[in-house]
């Protein structure tokens, strides 16, 4: 191997100026990393407004690498669990606040962010457990115990959720907040004056707060005033909210079915009064003992239980008494001889969930000499059972004759 010329070693040759500057680009302080972590956070900010997602994360991957322990670090853990919300990645977001508070262990918003997804994600036990933590470590933190209250709220633990609402009162009188989970937690409990004053000052402190008339709306829906809540669903259209189609949905829901109409489909005539021949209903019973089985059609308001509108044991058929509306079977007079039988349950019960309609069938049988009557006007059905939601049926509409219609 030749040796080099002098000049091609000066060549080589660094100068001290030279090694200088190559010192001096490279970090010596906390100071420069802190700034350099702070650009980084910076550029994560821009990209994550532009909903550039993977591109933040990398920026604030960065910057937390950058300074592990500063101010810069702990927003851009912030910033990268929201990120990865916005992206749909839930589990990368828990890891991430998991990451933070080993960082950050007694900062309570981490505890208090890291409790919101798990509420969010239906997982309650892991939720109390992060509100819990952000209250041992900041008592007065009203995100942290409006959490935990909500928790307390879904596991039916209303006392101990009452306790925590009246404490972001306590702590922030003017916030809607406090009074909105009270008013949940009455109307849960079937406390519906309590919850209606709560949710009033609710929506006093903020009108356009349109949870607090959702919430206002399910009260009065399950009180039975439909009236107060369909004005509800008016607040939330004429604010432009979409929570008014699921308050009507609630409403729906919630009302009590009603008999919107009865007719027959085979000629049992209900309009006929006290002592019509039987043979007058349908020719067939012109024969001594014969039976004819006749079909009325009931119309529901709502979609009812398949089930339970099926059974027969929750139908009624009887003569009317004097207890029911429009008087009793043959007005009230002594029975006639020749009156009949009526049956106390229908044979049979068909229902058609597209119509919301249910035909009930039931035989009227001729006497033994031929001659018998009834009073048609009289008969009184009855349904006993469920819609598809599990209401009862509405008392004012329950029953139906052909002298009162439907009562």
């Amino acid at each position: 191997m030749s040796a080099i010329s002098a000049a091609q070693y000066n060549n080589f040759m660094i100068s001290a100026e030279q090694i200088d500057s190559l010192y001096s680009a490279i970090p010596t302080s906390q100071a420069q990393y802190d700034s350099l972590s702070n650009s980084a956070l910076s550029r994560g900010i821009d990209r994550y407004t532009s909903a550039n997602y993977d591109d933040a994360v990398t920026e604030f991957r960065r910057a937390i690498g950058l300074s592990s322990f500063s101010d810069n670090a702990a927003k851009a853990y912030d910033y990268m669990a929201q990120a990865y919300l916005q992206e749909g990645n839930t589990d990368a977001a828990i890891k991430t606040y998991q990451e933070a508070i080993k960082s950050y262990p007694t900062r309570d918003a981490f505890h208090t962010s890291l409790g919101d997804i798990y509420y969010k994600q239906g997982q309650l036990s892991e939720a109390e457990a992060e509100y819990k933590a952000a209250i041992n470590f900041n008592s007065e933190s009203t995100d942290s115990r409006y959490g935990l209250g909500q928790v307390y709220l879904n596991s039916e633990r209303y006392s101990e959720a009452e306790v925590q609402f009246k404490k972001v009162v306590s702590l922030s009188p003017q916030s809607s907040i406090g009074y909105y989970g009270l008013g949940q937690t009455y109307r849960k409990m079937g406390n519906y004056t309590d919850a209606l004053t709560q949710l009033d000052k609710a929506v006093s402190l903020d009108r356009n707060f349109n949870d607090g008339f959702l919430e206002q709306g399910y009260t009065y829906a399950d009180m039975g005033d439909m009236d107060n809540a369909n004005s509800l669903v008016n607040t939330l259209s004429d604010n432009g909210s979409s929570l008014a189609n699921t308050l009507t949905e609630y409403i729906y829901n919630n009302a009590a079915p009603k008999i919107s109409m009865v007719y027959s489909t085979n000629g049992f005539d209900a309009s006929l009064g006290p002592g019509t021949p039987v043979a007058d209903l349908d020719s067939s019973l012109s024969t001594i003992q014969a039976a004819k089985a006749f079909t009325m059609r009931f119309a529901f308001t709502k979609e009812m239980d398949l089930v339970s509108i099926q059974n027969p044991s929750n139908w009624g058929i009887s003569k009317a008494t004097e207890t029911n509306a429009g008087g009793a079977y043959n007005w009230g007079m002594p029975a006639s001889a020749t009156d009949v039988a009526v049956p106390a349950l229908p044979t049979s019960v068909a229902y058609n969930p597209e119509t919301f309609s249910a035909d009930v069938t039931f035989t009227i049988t001729q006497n033994t000499e031929g001659n018998g009557t009834i009073d048609p006007s009289h008969i009184m059905f009855r349904f006993y059972g469920l819609d598809a939601y599990g209401k009862a049926m509405d008392l004012t509409a329950d029953e139906y004759s052909g002298i009162s219609q439907i009562v």
